[in-house]
């Protein structure tokens, strides 16, 4: 019986909570973070969810909901720093377990700014499943823009990116995968722009095209288009839509529902030549013309969407090679899979390679569904009793 209760006494200590356990009430739970340059030092921001009734301080409140937000700002020269800092200003520690947002400033982005996230990932208080972003402005404008749904900028920063799914114009990268990219055989990566702009006279945020990494510095940008074809390119347009002209004044509309892309390199010497095959699956979203839908007519939609996203592709690869030399195509990952003798000789030449590589796109798309109707809206008649929905006296 004495053995059993000396067996059963540690398990009570356990039930007793952590030792170094910290209240609510006297932490600061920081869900956002802004880094960027300012007079030599890292300028960090953060955004702090106010607990509860707690009593006004430095910073401002979100613009939607009950939520109420603290801003910070500081000047340091590393992370930890600058949060031990923090402490005189917020009056508490200040914890990161909920951090789901890190937003960089393109003046550090375009310095050597991967040395600055040591601390997210050797830390075990970071997340690696927080996303990234670049903006052209201060960061900590981007955490106190006013919220639509949320009760904080950075959660509804966040919940935008899961939207990722419905849209191909924008990319998302959490820290795990951009440590990947930068850490893979082609040290190369992009991440998500996002700028604030006035809608109604508020202030809100907005995803804008893409910023690509090399060297662990931002060397340039991807425009809306251009971002659709990289997401084409990394099979990551899995759905969306998209609008074709037929002629000058007739459009359709088709609802992306697949979109798959399979690279073939073919690496002689250091000349390479790529074959991008593009498979689209989609369904017919609108009908504005006045045609009647048959096979022919599909024919022809599939046709316009496929010049539509190979247009898109083409548009990407071009920024990559001709002005950014930079590989996150995909193309890169694809040629050393099947060439991982000959890459120990290239890979150092890898950008320069890509950037003369001739790449053939070819694209393929299928409209499997048209819809419940097969006749457009016959919106013109010689003769009013031929309408079924004219109402006779």
């Amino acid at each position: 019986m004495m053995g059993r209760i000396l067996f059963i006494i540690p398990f009570l200590f356990l039930l007793m909570g952590c030792w170094s356990s910290q209240e609510l009430d006297n932490s600061a739970l920081v869900h956002g973070i802004g880094l960027d340059k300012s007079d030599g030092k890292l300028r960090i921001s953060v955004e702090i969810i106010k607990p509860t009734g707690a009593s006004e301080q430095g910073g401002g409140e979100g613009g939607g909901g009950n939520g109420q937000h603290i801003l910070l700002e500081r000047d340091a020269d590393s992370i930890i720093q600058g949060t031990r800092a923090l402490i005189r200003d917020a009056k508490r520690r200040l914890y990161f377990d909920h951090a789901r947002l890190w937003v960089i400033g393109e003046e550090l982005a375009k310095e050597d700014f991967i040395g600055y996230l040591d601390e997210s990932r050797r830390d075990q208080m970071f997340r690696l499943n927080s996303y990234l972003f670049i903006t052209e402005g201060n960061p900590i404008d981007i955490l106190s823009t006013s919220t639509l749904y949320e009760d904080l900028s950075s959660a509804e920063i966040v919940s935008a990116l899961e939207q990722t799914q419905y849209i191909a114009e924008y990319t998302s990268v959490k820290l795990y995968e951009f440590y990947k990219l930068i850490e893979g055989p082609i040290p190369n990566a992009y991440l998500p722009i996002i700028q604030t702009k006035k809608e109604k006279d508020k202030t809100i945020t907005s995803l804008d095209g893409t910023a690509v990494i090399r060297n662990d510095k931002m060397v340039g940008k991807l425009n809306t288009h251009e971002t659709v074809g990289l997401n084409v390119l990394l099979n990551k347009a899995k759905s969306g839509g998209e609008t074709v002209s037929l002629n000058e004044k007739e459009k359709v509309s088709v609802e992306i529902k697949k979109s798959e892309t399979k690279i073939k390199p073919t690496l002689v010497g250091n000349q390479l030549k790529a074959h991008l095959n593009i498979e689209i699956e989609g369904t017919l979203a609108d009908n504005t013309t006045k045609s009647n839908i048959n096979e022919q007519w599909i024919s022809k939609v599939e046709k316009e969407v496929s010049n539509l996203a190979e247009k898109y592709v083409r548009l990407t690869l071009d920024k990559l090679q001709k002005e950014l030399k930079t590989d996150i195509s995909g193309i890169g990952l694809e040629t050393y899979r099947k060439y991982p003798k000959q890459w120990q000789n290239i890979q150092s030449e890898w950008n320069e390679i890509f950037s003369n590589a001739d790449i053939i796109i070819d694209v393929h798309t299928n409209i499997t569904h048209q819809g419940l109707i097969n006749k457009s809206i016959n919106r013109h008649h010689k003769k009013p009793y031929n309408n079924p929905y004219k109402l006779r006296n």
